[in-house]
């Protein structure tokens, strides 16, 4: 009886990419945690800033010494853009809603990101939508309902403005998640996000200049700085490239379910950094977003798997 390899070769080669977006979330969620240290001291948008160039810096440092940085010039339009509006416009959805809502209910409107990328990526004809992988991403969500419990339904008068602002921002980053993989198949995840963090970060303190709001770069104390550091390294260039280089090697909807992760970790950290309460819904929880998570990447049939391997050889 013939054996079929297919599908173990698949999980190989998916087990790494999540494993490397899981990461990422998880750091995004610590993050969270160090930005709520660092914003009280600053600013959201300089918070940003600081966020960005450091971690341009780095990765910029890196490259150069690994990979070749130059693009051609159509592609480097695109590029620029894509970064735009991953960490200069989400950046400033994200923290523009937190002014409107609590962490835990910003957190779940942005675990809809999952179900937005695979949206979007069937729109325009990227993946195909199954039943797995919807059912996997509403278990995601459910999983994060349920870690933050009843702080997800803290909001007063003006709370509607912080969901519509975090969708948005839901938006924005699903739109990147689709729509980077053009990219990332033809230049090195390290080059595309080196390029990108510089322009980011220039565009978020022309927004600062604008606002008038170039004196709240420098208003952190010691605990602020270190928390920027975080933010810069590990927060920002380790976490971008992991999820980066993710986005690289699989399907942008494989990559997206691991946000759901995000929130979790910073209630983790929260509690351990910050002496925030925590209880057995987190535990609860992150078994629902794991079951998610383990969903939307259940081996695909072969059929399936060949058709995704001819997707790629055509750079689509």
């Amino acid at each position: 009886m013939a054996m079929d390899h297919t599908a173990p070769m698949a999980d190989a080669k998916t087990f790494l990419p999540m494993a490397a977006a899981v990461g990422a979330a998880a750091l995004g969620g610590a993050a969270i945690v160090a930005t709520r240290v660092a914003v009280p001291e600053g600013d959201p948008l300089a918070v940003s800033f600081w966020r960005h160039l450091g971690a341009g810096a780095i990765m910029l440092a890196i490259a150069a010494a690994r990979v070749r940085l130059r693009v051609p010039r159509a592609d480097l339009a695109g590029i620029a853009t894509l970064g735009v509006l991953q960490f200069g416009l989400f950046a400033y959805l994200f923290a523009a809603a937190l002014q409107y809502v609590t962490s835990a209910r910003g957190a779940l409107v942005l675990s809809t990101m999952p179900i937005l990328t695979m949206a979007i990526a069937a729109a325009i004809g990227r993946e195909r939508l199954s039943v797995l992988k919807v059912a996997g991403g509403l278990i995601g969500i459910a999983g994060v309902f349920v870690a933050l419990g009843e702080r997800a339904s803290d909001g007063g008068s003006e709370a509607w403005k912080g969901d519509f602002l975090m969708f948005a921002a839901a938006i924005a980053g699903s739109l990147y998640n689709v729509l980077s993989g053009v990219h990332l198949r033809r230049h090195a995840a390290l080059a595309v996000v080196a390029i990108q963090l510089p322009i980011a970060a220039a565009s978020t303190l022309l927004v600062l200049a604008v606002g008038g709001g170039l004196s709240s770069l420098w208003g952190f104390e010691a605990r602020g700085w270190l928390a920027l550091v975080f933010l810069m390294s590990f927060g920002g260039a380790l976490c971008f490239y992991m999820w980066m280089w993710a986005l690289e090697r699989t399907q942008a909807s494989q990559v997206a379910i691991a946000v759901t992760i995000n929130p979790i970790a910073a209630a983790i950290l929260g509690a351990l950094v910050l002496a925030e309460p925590i209880t057995e819904r987190v535990a609860i929880g992150l078994v629902g977003v794991v079951a998610g998570i383990a969903l939307v990447n259940w081996p695909t049939r072969p059929a399936a798997a060949h058709s995704a391997g001819k997707f790629r050889a055509r750079g689509e």
